[in-house]
């Protein structure tokens, strides 16, 4: 039999649920004896942990499989690209040693080791580790799959219906990551207010968010995507009230006309878009969404409902992306608005958010804010990079440190003196 090389490199393409996935391949391949290389060109094996949300998703992963498959090295291909295309991808190419589905990533060594060729998905749980690649901070995944079913979203199809961690695997993995050194926990699942819904659990998020509070050496805790259908006044208060968990909160909202969130199939539609702004407002809790630009039934009136409603600064950030009609979604079989009228909505939206954003950065100079110093700019040695409770690992800006220092991965003071379009600037205190 043929042993398996013992070094390898992972690649995870798309989102931080794909990122915690591909930590866990890496955990468990450390317990058989593999050696992780930071770099896949002085790997034997390269993993490629893919991403297939949308058709530029899976063009990014084909093309990222077929480099290293030219670079002569051995590949396997995990995420979301085998959920979608299982049959095609075994035929087309033939040089994957390995296609594992979501779902099979503790088979991974056996496989490996028998020289099996496919794992497919599996949909009933949800992965729990304790290495991690990001430092100070590591996403947790409390929940795998969806169970909303919006008309233009392949996620149940890739990843399932919603699958909840039960809570006290949840505060295990925790509390490893605090004594790692970890000190921010992100809390991640596709729809965060639906946790524990599968678990027969009423009030589940809340609750779990209470025992995250309770560990030591964890400075925050933050959340990312809500549904705004889901979101109830009891997290909102526990938010609000607990220095740990930051005053902010990830919740896509999609879009703000009725008429289009009915066609994405959005439940609650903009009753509960405005209903979760109403409360979240009420406590000063900082917003950042994603909208969608492009989708069927998006008329001009639409659009320009959408544009008002970024104008009147109801969001703190955002992030716009133009719609992808996706086969065998209910959204793609809808009259198609063109690709050059999405593009100009996108920009014009993301013009109006500049504005938005300069106007808020501009207010926080000469305020000190607790932050998260992360270590060097991404793109100079010379300024430290650093961020506050507002501002999400890479979705958000950062804080541009240019004076004074502390040690990496700790929590320091910062004195705000100046910003840019998205990042502020300020020195350590």
């Amino acid at each position: 039999m043929i042993e398996p090389p013992k070094r390898f490199a992972i690649v995870s393409l798309g989102c931080p649920k794909n990122l915690v996935d591909a930590e866990y391949i890496c955990e468990q391949l450390f317990r058989v004896g593999f050696s992780m290389e930071t770099s896949p060109e002085q790997a034997d094996l390269v993993i490629v942990n893919t991403c297939a949300f949308l058709i530029s998703s899976v063009d990014e992963s084909i093309q990222t499989l077929l480099r290293f498959i030219q670079e002569g090295k051995e590949v396997v291909c995990t995420g979301c690209l085998v959920s979608r295309y299982r049959e095609e991808l075994r035929e087309e190419m033939p040089e994957i040693r390995l296609f594992a589905g979501p779902g099979t990533y503790a088979n991974l060594p056996e496989a490996l080791k028998k020289n099996t060729r496919f794992l497919p998905p599996l949909f009933d749980s949800v992965v729990q580790r304790t290495f991690v690649s990001t430092g100070a901070y590591a996403y947790v995944k409390v929940s795998e799959g969806c169970s909303n079913h919006c008309h233009y979203c392949l996620i149940p199809a890739l990843r399932g219906e919603l699958v909840s961690k039960p809570p006290e695997s949840i505060l295990k993995e925790c509390r490893d990551l605090a004594e790692a050194g970890v000190k921010e926990l992100i809390l991640i699942g596709q729809d965060l207010g639906s946790y524990g819904k599968d678990l027969g659990l009423s009030d589940g998020l809340p609750e779990l968010l209470k025992g995250t509070t309770d560990i030591d050496g964890i400075t925050w805790v933050r959340l990312m995507y809500m549904h705004p259908a889901s979101l109830r006044e009891s997290l909102v208060r526990i938010i609000a009230e607990h220095p740990k968990i930051c005053s902010y909160i990830d919740m896509p909202i999609q879009h703000i006309a009725d008429k289009v969130l009915k066609a994405m199939g959005r439940k609650g539609g903009a009753e509960a878009v405005h209903r979760a702004l109403t409360m979240l407002k009420g406590h000063d809790i900082w917003i950042r969404t994603t909208l969608m630009v492009g989708h069927p039934a998006e008329d001009n009136a639409a659009f320009q409902a959408l544009e008002k409603f970024v104008a009147q600064e109801h969001i703190d950030s955002l992030g716009v992306f133009e719609y992808s009609p996706e086969p065998n979604t209910v959204s793609a079989s809808l009259p198609q608005i063109a690709d050059d009228v999405k593009m100009l909505r996108r920009d014009r939206i993301m013009s109006q958010q500049k504005k938005n954003s300069q106007t808020r950065l501009k207010k926080l100079i000469g305020r000190k804010l607790k932050v998260l110093l992360e270590g060097y700019h991404a793109e100079t040695d010379l300024l430290l990079q650093a961020r506050s409770e507002f501002q999400a690992p890479d979705v958000d800006g950062v804080v541009i440190v240019n004076k004074g220092s502390a040690p990496f991965g700790t929590m320091a003071v910062a004195e705000i003196t100046g910003c840019t379009d998205y990042d502020l600037v300020g020195r350590i205190v």
